[in-house]
């Protein structure tokens, strides 16, 4: 290996730093001519389609935003007291007067499916007191429980045994008792 010699590291000495020279213009043009991120933002306006895209999610958001506030009022009314005419009260009195509590249940009930309200209105209830199937419905439980309320005929024969009832029997004294006893139950035995 030969020595390297003073005109020759200055050489290399030049041209490293013209290298690093170049380098560095290389690093330092590039963020010059780039716009930062937050101005490129601010001058920028949305296309045709992000304009599109952005007026079609705020359109759906106020939709289901005016979706919700609905339901929120219905549940809110619906957990309120109905205060309403005092006359619609009357009507159904009037109607439900000879109902009893489970028959009232029914008609509440067909009420909630029929008009598909959790809680019906007192005019909703008189119509389905009105409606058909309700009043069939009705006459089948009174049927039923009219059926169910009959006294059942006796399954086995009074108690009267040798045309005494068992009062008499109980307040028959002693041999009074065996004497009965003896005669009634004589004649169904025979002597073995």
């Amino acid at each position: 290996m030969e020595p390297i010699t003073d005109e020759q590291e200055a050489h290399d000495e030049e041209n490293e730093t013209d290298t690093q020279e170049t380098n560095e213009e290389v690093v330092t043009s590039e963020p010059q001519t780039a716009e930062k991120p937050e101005e490129k933002s601010k001058d920028r306006q949305p296309t045709a389609e992000e304009f599109k895209a952005i007026d079609g999610a705020r359109k759906h958001f106020e939709s289901e935003l005016k979706k919700t506030k609905e339901e929120l009022d219905k549940a809110k009314k619906a957990s309120q007291p109905a205060t309403g005419d005092p006359m619609e009260a009357v009507r159904l009195g009037k109607a439900l007067a000879e109902i009893s509590e489970e028959e009232a249940d029914i008609i509440v009930t067909y009420a909630k499916g029929k008009f598909n309200n959790l809680v019906p209105t007192p005019e909703q209830i008189i119509q389905a007191s009105k409606d058909d199937w309700v009043a069939d419905a009705i006459k089948v439980r009174r049927e039923k429980v009219a059926g169910e309320d009959k006294t059942p005929a006796p399954s086995s024969p009074s108690s009267i045994v040798g045309g005494k009832t068992s009062e008499d029997l109980q307040e028959m004294e002693g041999k009074d008792f065996a004497k009965f006893a003896r005669d009634t139950f004589q004649g169904g035995r025979s002597g073995v």
